[in-house]
């Protein structure tokens, strides 16, 4: 059969022509060839005016996907689709497709940082076949082009998924310095490549390979420390840049699978991700780091490799890793996982947050081992990120763009907040409401997004009948969560909606219907809730015992309060030590309106605000998450006391208020 030009030429269909992006590697879909054809090929990828070298990828029943090498400015893309075995009217004019990409990194953001932590007295090499040993594939040097080859098929799977989520290109940058380059195997040469931290740890072979802090080790020894404190104490003890906020992708070199008779374990190996204060860290061990690409010619090879898992020698993690390629997904996209929980992502019903990282071949490859079709971008499954992780990433500090709006000083750590009003639930945020997720006994059922930057949505009002009807249908009785995340990156949770409900109504003499705020700090039962009200009626109901001060004492917590009436009456909350400072009320009726609160396991620190517009200082410390608990609509509802719970420390804290 014979074709016409036009009908064979390279068409990309995941990125427009003149299109700007935000990352080094630029990951392409396409169709070439003739159509609905069985036919196999290849498109060559050529820079323009650059020292870049041509890439070679397969098309395969016209279906293409490569990776192409970007320079910071205006790229010439020429795609070439190999016309071997293929007649057509124009035989001798090749057939070419050009592509313009602008590629603008984002210098402002801070980066993405990747770190290998280096035993004190390591060897320097990690598990491989003897085939690789052999070819020095299992040292320091190959681990790093590894890495650095991992961390730019992380930024362009995740641009991917930002553009097909209509986010446009936005990505997280990684760190970058002019060196010898290793992303191609054909022209090594200086360029503007990820930079590789080594980590030399003050700890020996022998304490990061303790079978006992093994995390695949069910009879671990958590009383020991562990790998991820192991490789936070590597970064902290390095300095620059990891003393600052930043966010760190590090692997641990020196993982051993060990295969004896009494131990079948990889040593030396945690999949874990988070962090606290200013070090965001995912770790994973270099197990199946073997099975990685060094360079972007071997990103379709390494995806493909069927060849079997030796057994006797490697880890076959978690049984998923039978075959070299398997071993590449599980290794890279594992990887990426624990990154998604540096950068905040928490585990997901589908994605990479759940354990869709096993088709991660299927973003970079048209060809799957075993399978007989061309996979499309609807075919690569569980390779995707959540729809919620993604719009974690929208507001993250590391994706956003120059045309994004500046960031709010002013409620930079500022979390949302529960409200009760009547038959509605009311969720204030002053930096903007992102994210509403509705999870039933933990698993995530459902979720409102507010991504218009043109509807900055600071509360939002929930009827909670039609929750509790729509939730309790996947069994009743179960406990609702909601968790809301904030455009600042916060988080928020309101537990157990059913006991809210239950518990934050109250009758009193006097008041009558009484409505507490959700507490902040952390609930221990075993503890009996005080109650302070700013008036305290006697006998006659027309005469009140007034407030009259506060004595807080705090260090790294608040330890205790102490409050004072105008009848010479008083409650103790907490322990007495620590700083002590004192706010004293106005004669008349002031009273309090507002509390600024640090919180995290207990209250760290708060300022109140009072009815005359008069704030105290703060008490305490700042090691918690900030929240503002004000009445809301105080044209209907007034603050009229505090609740919460005391024992070492003040351990939660709640405004309790009722209708005017």
């Amino acid at each position: 059969m014979q074709f016409v030009l036009k009908d064979l030429l390279p068409v990309v269909i995941n990125i427009k022509n003149g299109e700007t992006v935000h990352q080094r590697v630029l990951l392409i879909y396409g169709r070439a060839g003739p159509r609905d054809v069985k036919f196999q090929s290849n498109i060559t990828v050529e820079h323009h005016a650059t020292n870049f070298p041509s890439t070679t990828w397969p098309v395969f029943n016209s279906h293409f996907k490569c990776l192409v090498h970007l320079d910071p400015g205006s790229n010439d893309i020429k795609l070439i689709l190999d016309k071997q075995g293929i007649q057509f009217s124009h035989d001798s004019e090749p057939l070419t497709t050009i592509l313009q990409v602008n590629y603008i990194p984002l210098l402002q953001n801070p980066p993405l940082h990747l770190a290998i932590l280096v035993a004190k007295d390591s060897k320097e090499v990690i598990d491989a076949p003897k085939e690789k040993e052999k070819s020095g594939e299992n040292k320091l040097e190959s681990v790093i082009a590894k890495l650095r080859c991992a961390g730019y098929l992380w930024q362009a799977f995740t641009a991917e998924q930002m553009s097909r989520n209509e986010f446009g290109r936005r990505v997280f940058r990684l760190e970058e310095e002019w060196i010898e380059d290793t992303l191609s195997n054909q022209k090594p040469g200086l360029r503007q490549t990820a930079k590789v931290h080594i980590i030399r740890s003050s700890y020996t072979l022998e304490q990061i390979l303790d079978p006992d802090i093994a995390q695949q080790n069910p009879n671990r020894n958590d009383d020991k420390k562990d790998l991820y404190s192991m490789f936070m104490d590597g970064l902290k003890e390095y300095g620059v840049p990891f003393n600052n906020q930043c966010y760190v992708a590090g692997l641990i070199l020196d993982s051993h699978y060990e295969n004896s008779h009494d131990m079948k374990l990889v040593r030396g190996h945690a999949a874990l991700g988070g962090g606290g204060g200013n070090l965001q860290l995912g770790i994973f061990g270099s197990h199946l780091t073997h099975a990685w690409p060094r360079h972007l010619e071997e990103v379709v090879d390494c995806f493909q490799d069927d060849t079997i898992t030796d057994e006797t020698r490697l880890s076959n993690d978690v049984g998923e890793s039978g075959t070299w390629w398997k071993c590449c997904n599980v290794g890279i996209g594992a990887f990426l996982h624990e990154v998604g929980h540096c950068l905040g992502a928490p585990h997901s019903p589908s994605g990479i947050m759940a354990r869709g990282f096993n088709n991660l071949n299927r973003t970079f490859t048209v060809k799957e081992p075993n399978n007989p079709s061309p996979i499309t971008p609807s075919d690569e499954n569980g390779a995707h990120w959540h729809r919620c992780d993604i719009i974690r990433f929208r507001y993250h500090p590391c994706f956003r763009l120059l045309s994004d709006p500046p960031l709010s000083t002013e409620f930079k750590n500022l979390s949302a907040d529960f409200w009760l009003l009547n038959e509605f639930i009311l969720i204030k945020s002053p930096s903007g409401i992102s994210l509403i997720e509705f999870h039933v006994e933990e698993s995530l059922r459902d979720y409102i997004e507010y991504v218009h930057d043109d509807n900055h949505q600071t509360e939002v009002r929930l009827k909670i009948s039609e929750i509790i009807e729509k939730y309790e249908k996947y069994d009743d009785n179960r406990v609702i969560k909601l968790n809301v995340i904030s455009k600042n990156q916060t988080e928020h949770s309101l537990s157990n909606l059913q006991r809210f409900l239950r518990e934050s109504k109250m009758i009193l003499p006097i008041y009558g219907e009484v409505i507490k705020s959700p507490y902040l700090g952390k609930l221990d039962e075993r503890l009996t809730e005080f109650r302070v009200f700013f008036n305290k009626f006697i006998a006659n109901e027309n005469e009140s015992v007034k407030l009259k001060r506060m004595v807080v004492q705090y260090d790294y917590y608040i330890n205790g309060i102490t409050f004072f009436w105008s009848d010479g009456t008083h409650l103790s909350v907490g322990k007495d030590r620590g700083n002590k400072k004192e706010f004293r009320f106005m004669e008349g009726n002031e009273e309090i309106v507002e509390l600024k609160v640090n919180s995290g396991w207990y209250i760290d620190g708060f300022e109140i605000k009072t009815n005359l517009g008069r704030s105290s200082e703060w008490f305490g410390k700042h090691g918690g998450d900030d929240h503002i608990l004000k009445v809301p609509n105080n044209h209907e509802f007034e603050s009229i006391g505090l609740y919460g719970t005391g024992d070492d420390f003040v351990n939660t804290l709640g405004l309790i208020y009722k209708l005017k």
